[in-house]
């Protein structure tokens, strides 16, 4: 199932603002009820003090000097439920509700508040001590009030709280999505602009207008645009090279097939059959060739299935194979280079491809009594492929026009396609070894690979 991107983007943001919002409410609305609570023992407190005044001794009694509808003023109001509790250490109690708990006062002489339970119901109540010295006995006058004021105004507290806070949190998810949906407007656009390419489109996606956070993918799109495109133009190049280059011996093999036709005689088809043969050895290398050119291009993903390759090992192998050519041409050819292994980090088949058409190249154009050697040999942490011969060489001016597709040094014998050195080239690219070509004290020509070696294989 597909998750929504502006989904997971607008949960994440409801998140992080909606919870802030939240404890903020729930810190404004304990804030305003402890102020609120504070202002109401105060009251308390300044209820009590008022009654204390009242307490006299007088006679050499310590007794409530206040009148009964002065004490019931005092206990009326329309909301709580005020008792109070005057007591004396000599008398005991002396006036007030009995159901009032008694608490001893503070030695400093400090209020009291504490909450308890009437009947069920919750109180608030404070008790304070009169100066002994003025009544001569110690006297406690407690206060107390039910919470219902209390729980009105926490109440009144909460409607102011939640109403603008509630409205704050409506209008932020609003302006959340709005946003989300807006910010996620360059994806639309970007979709849009995707959608409407035509098939053979690969140029890159504009980078101008995208916001900073989608250019990695931008970014990533055009690298995979481009590394089709240059895909797509490995393809069109290999066509275009096989198309032009069979098109040659195939009108070749057409031509010798209706001669053979046409002439008479026993040994005309002999003849024919040995034209045929020559024509589709060279159709069949020139196809290897152009199979194997287009598999070393950048294009090609199976270079880089490469691994630990010994290089004088498959060099020794490689070259063992050409030896029997050698001999029935009449050459020389040598190996040479350490004995130890040389480890460098390739595609084998590639290697030993480009170690073939390197040879294949020194024996065609070298002569008949060409002197061809292979080397490989280990410096600082290289591994060098060599091939040289002592035959007519490649002109300096000719040696960076021979590594192109399809070109022959004027005057080269027949039978080659100018693809040898052009694959060897791409070898080289698709491995990261450098190539070069030049001419020995001896003269004749040299092509040179140089690899990063790396560590023993397994």
């Amino acid at each position: 199932m597909a998750v929504s991107l502006q989904r997971q983007l607008f949960k994440q943001l409801a998140f992080t603002t909606i919870l802030p919002i939240l404890v903020t409410s729930l810190a404004i609305y304990w804030f305003a009820v402890r102020f609120a609570n504070q202002i109401y023992d105060q009251d308390l407190l300044e209820s009590a003090s008022s009654l204390a005044s009242q307490v006299q001794r007088k006679g050499g009694v310590v007794s409530l000097q206040l009148p009964p509808p002065a004490v019931e003023m005092f206990v009326w109001d329309e909301v709580n439920k005020i008792r109070f509790r005057i007591d004396s250490k000599r008398r005991g109690f002396l006036s007030g509700f009995r159901e009032l708990p008694l608490l001893p006062p503070a030695r400093n002489g400090a209020a009291i508040f504490y909450d308890e339970y009437i009947n069920n119901d919750k109180i608030r109540a404070v008790v304070i001590s009169l100066p002994q010295e003025s009544l001569d006995d110690e006297v406690t006058v407690s206060v107390s009030e039910t919470l219902n004021k209390r729980r009105q105004l926490a109440a009144r507290l909460s409607l102011l709280v939640i109403i603008p806070q509630s409205l704050l949190i409506i209008i932020t998810t609003i302006l959340l999505r709005v946003g989300v949906r807006r910010g996620l407007r360059s994806l639309d656009m970007l979709e849009q602009t995707i959608h409407e390419r035509r098939l053979n489109d690969l140029t890159p996606l504009p980078t101008l207008d995208v916001p900073k956070e989608l250019q990695p993918f931008t970014s990533a799109i055009n690298t995979l645009l481009e590394r089709l495109n240059e895909a797509l133009s490995t393809q069109q190049r290999f066509i275009e090279n096989a198309a032009h280059q069979l098109r040659t011996p195939l009108t070749t093999l057409k031509l010798q097939v209706e001669q053979a036709i046409r002439e008479a005689g026993p040994a005309a088809p002999k003849l024919a059959l040995h034209g045929l043969r020559a024509t589709i050895d060279r159709t069949a290398r020139l196809s290897n060739q152009l199979l194997l050119l287009a598999r070393a291009e950048p294009g090609s993903e199976l270079v880089l299935h490469m691994h630990r390759v010994d290089l004088r090992a498959l060099a020794l192998a490689t070259g063992a194979t050409w030896v029997p050519r050698a001999l029935a041409q009449g050459a020389d050819l040598g190996i040479e280079g350490d004995e130890c292994p040389c480890w460098v980090m390739g595609d084998e088949l590639l290697l030993g491809e480009a170690i073939n058409n390197l040879i294949d190249n020194a024996l065609r154009y070298g002569g008949k009594s060409v002197c061809v050697t292979l080397k490989v040999e280990s410096r600082q942490g290289h591994c060098e492929l060599m091939v040289e011969d002592n035959g007519p060489g490649v002109p300096e001016s000719q040696r960076d026009a021979v590594l192109d597709r399809f070109h022959r040094v004027p005057g080269s014998p027949a039978g080659g396609s100018g693809l040898g050195l052009s694959i060897v080239q791409e070898i080289a690219r698709a491995h990261k070894a450098e190539l070069s070509l030049d001419s020995p004290a001896s003269g004749g020509l040299r092509v040179r690979m140089v690899f990063a070696a790396v560590s023993g294989g397994t």
